[in-house]
């Protein structure tokens, strides 16, 4: 005799129903999700019949369908068909939609209408967290990665490639040509169906010719071409592999480790990235301070980055705003491949505008007629140099360019030595949200295409990944009950209602 667990019985009928409300828990996270749409105003955010028309078909509540949408990206359900039989089975999607069950055609239509308010979604949700205290609004650090884009490798051509093409179909064409006049030598000969074979391929041959000489001629002005997302471009990936990508840009807040801006971009560098996101970090962090009473005292932003982000004309821009840098700098190449040598072990002198060398002797300024830098050097020392090989491998001797963003670039270096500790910090900060949502989330590759819905995608990605988050740090049942309470324009009172402060008693540190 088995003696297992034994469960009810499939036909055993229940003396007090139970509702669907009942079968979900007080602290779920979809009674989150519940509370907090419900908060928002939908025609103030964009979405598409945020206001209903006084005739015509109903449409479905925009807050139905975008509860449905966190649902899934909260729980790695993407696809629009998958999303649709999830209304159907799902108890906590029934409960969530009041057991509405709209089709496959109608979540891509909201999806597809709806990408600037996609948008706007984070942006909410980053107030929010504002108002309970979760963004420190003094340290940033900014990365980027590559995002897998919705283009084939078939589909996206460079320089190189269309060149190789182009080679193959004028040899096949040729080829086609001289098959084809053999055959007219044999004038007597009715046109077999070989020679119409023939011709027809020869047609298509320089067909494919026309298209690929006018997709050269765009690839001069774009540099590449992706067929099915115009945006994409080929990138380097990590393990040393390529890919059709895009490239996602994010800001993180230090204190909680919560994205504050998001950008996508179609450079595969880093390198001109640096005041773009961050300048929109430091927008987001205003917009935050703008509904505080009183203002909070504004104070330089502190901004962490690695070097892919060392670039002149970036710091010169975050500078002028104001921003505190901490930035690592490249390594510095030498023409012999050793470090004693390098252009850092050269000391500038700014009252005589020199360098001196490791050897002590003097590099002085002369002009570089080809670029705004100048040039240092001392041939007559170098010649009678003992150290001459080592150093440089020019019989003129060694010479030190000196760029105009060099005393620009000597402050950033000074600064972030000094801050070294902080630094350390960044790969913590800004590389464990791009790990969330790449590893544990799955959204490693991008669905949709084209740079404006490719944008509202990412922007869903680490809206997915700050609401996680904030689970995580709060207590479930008190942030339902605030998001209730601002939902009736009582969340002024908290402190009152519920005798509780915000911002130290939901927090859990850690």
């Amino acid at each position: 005799m088995s003696r297992y667990i034994q469960g009810e019985h499939k036909d055993q009928v229940s003396l007090l129903p139970m509702t669907l409300n009942e079968m979900i828990a007080e602290d779920h996270p979809v009674r989150v999700i519940d509370a907090f749409v419900d908060t928002l105003d939908m025609q103030r955010l964009g979405f598409r019949y945020g206001v209903t028309k006084e005739v015509g078909r109903q449409p479905f509540d925009p807050r139905h369908l975008l509860k449905l949408f966190l649902y899934g990206y909260l729980n790695g359900i993407r696809t629009t068909r998958k999303l649709e039989r999830e209304a159907h089975r799902n108890i906590e999607v029934m409960w969530l939609l009041d057991q509405l069950k709209p089709d496959d055609r109608t979540i891509s239509n909201f999806r597809q209408h709806n990408p600037e308010a996609l948008k706007n979604i984070f942006k909410e949700f980053s107030l929010l967290c504002n108002e309970l205290g979760l963004y420190g609004k003094q340290i940033i650090a900014v990365d980027g990665s590559k995002f897998r884009a919705s283009n084939s490798r078939q589909k996206s051509f460079t320089k190189r490639k269309v060149q190789k093409m182009l080679k193959h179909y004028e040899d096949s064409a040729s080829k086609y040509l001289a098959l084809l006049e053999a055959g007219d030598r044999d004038e007597g000969a009715a046109e077999s169906a070989s020679t119409v074979d023939l011709k027809e391929k020869l047609r298509q041959a320089q067909a494919r010719i026309q298209e690929l000489e006018a997709m050269a001629g765009r690839i001069k002005e774009t540099g590449e071409i992706s067929v099915t997302d115009p945006d994409a471009r080929h990138m380097s990936v990590s393990n040393n592999g390529t890919d059709i990508a895009h490239n996602v840009q994010i800001a993180v807040d230090e204190k909680h480790h919560l994205v504050a801006a998001v950008d996508v971009v179609s450079s595969p560098a880093d390198q001109r990235q640096l005041h773009n996101i961050s300048s929109q970090a430091v927008e987001s962090f205003e917009a935050m301070d703008a509904d505080e009473n009183p203002k909070p005292s504004k104070e330089p932003i502190t901004v962490l980055a690695d070097k892919g982000y060392y670039c002149g004309e970036e710091l010169e821009k975050c500078k002028q705003e104001q921003m505190k840098l901490i930035v690592s700098r490249q390594k510095p190449a030498t023409q012999k491949g050793q470090e004693t040598y390098s252009k850092e072990r050269f000391t500038y002198d700014p009252k005589t505008d020199e360098y001196i060398c490791p050897m002590g002797q003097r590099l002085k300024s002369g002009s570089h007629k080809a670029t705004k830098d100048r040039r240092y050097k001392n041939a007559k020392a170098c010649k009678n140099c003992p150290v001459h090989d080592e150093c440089t491998s020019s019989k003129g001797g060694r010479t030190i360019l000196r760029g105009p963003h060099q005393d620009l670039y000597d402050e950033v270096n000074w600064y972030t030595q000094e801050h070294m500790d902080l630094y350390k910090k960044r790969q913590m900060i800004v590389e464990h949200p791009f790990g969330t949502v790449k590893r544990s989330f799955g959204y490693s590759y991008f669905l949709t295409r084209g740079n404006r819905n490719v944008k509202a995608e990412s922007f869903m990605h680490f809206f997915t990944y700050n609401f996680t988050r904030v689970l995580n740090i709060m207590d479930r049942k008190e942030l339902i009950r605030y998001l209730k309470a601002k939902k009736h324009g009582l969340s002024c009172f908290l402190n009152e209602i519920f005798n509780f402060n915000i911002k130290n008693k939901l927090i859990f540190e850690f």
